[in-house]
């Protein structure tokens, strides 16, 4: 039996939802209908895509209700995406969740979509600002950045003219920053109109891939090309080399793996980054990246 209406359901990762826009579009050729249950609606407002519907999770009876016609009628009409990517850990995200649905794999960045308002500046910041995110979107030691004098590295972008705006729910105690804290909306117009990004793999990170905004991106266990297309990016990865690099992806699981090297509570060697390097590609990004 061949369905035209699919029911997806992504429930959370920030950047997780985002990647299924590019799934997303690709479905919606095909079916008169495509809906999205998620938690992170927000990064699809003005969708031009009249058959796409994003909406939030609904209770456990609607999706009960949406296995149980799987079940009697042969076919498939919903489909939960948690846990797709994660059963396919050494592939890209983006390919996990196309292989899942039999589709072509293609190298796409997910597509936000900006209203009229949100391509005008914010009026009270400063121009040509960076975005600093460093927090890490899960507590593990191998998803975080150390090493780095941040201070001093916010001190340096002020030498080369670039205010600096922290936003996170547990931003660094930095001075001379401006913090921002608001909606999905306001961080996408926020990123959208800094001059670049330098950030850890989150959410925040992907949002300004998407929008094509030149980035530095901490890495450690993670390997980047498993979470972006290194051809398509506008800046550059920050993972420190290891003898156990990418080990994230040894296993199937959504936290990874312990360091095989310090555990759970040392520091792990492909995230232990200094000052200097951090500048020296600051440095990189505004020759090749900031015109």
């Amino acid at each position: 039996m061949h369905f035209t209406v699919k029911y997806l359901y992504r429930s959370a990762g920030m950047g997780d939802v985002l990647w299924t826009e590019p799934l997303i579009k690709e479905l919606a050729k095909g079916n008169k209908k495509v809906v999205l249950f998620t938690k992170f609606k927000e990064l699809f407002e003005n969708y031009p895509l009249k058959n796409v519907h994003i909406k939030k999770i609904p209770p456990g009876w609607l999706r009960a209700m949406l296995k149980f016609v799987n079940y009697i009628s042969g076919g498939q009409v919903y489909y939960k995406l948690d846990g797709i990517y994660e059963a396919r850990p050494k592939m890209h995200m983006l390919h996990a969740y196309q292989q899942y649905f039999s589709l072509p794999q293609t190298d796409d960045y997910p597509v936000i979509y900006l209203n009229e308002k949100e391509r005008s500046p914010i009026s009270d910041l400063p121009k040509n600002y960076v975005v600093l995110h460093l927090d890490a979107n899960v507590p593990y030691n191998y998803r975080k950045v150390y090493g780095v004098n941040w201070n001093q590295v916010v001190d340096y972008l002020h030498s080369k003219g670039f205010p600096v705006v922290v936003t996170g729910n547990s931003p660094e105690p930095l001075s001379g920053v401006i913090k921002y804290k608001g909606s999905i909306r306001q961080l996408i117009q926020l990123i959208f109109h800094s001059r670049f990004f330098i950030g850890v793999d989150s959410g925040p990170s992907h949002i300004a891939a998407s929008l094509k905004k030149p980035s530095l991106i901490f890495f450690g266990s993670v390997n980047p090309v498993f979470r972006h297309f290194p051809a398509l990016f506008k800046g550059y990865f920050l993972q420190q080399p290891c003898e156990f690099a990418g080990c994230y992806h040894e296993v199937i699981s959504g936290r990874g793996q312990s360091c095989r090297l310090v555990g759970d509570s040392g520091i792990p060697k492909c995230c232990l980054q200094t000052s200097w390097n951090v500048k020296k590609y600051i440095d990189l990004l505004f020759e090749n990246y900031l015109y």
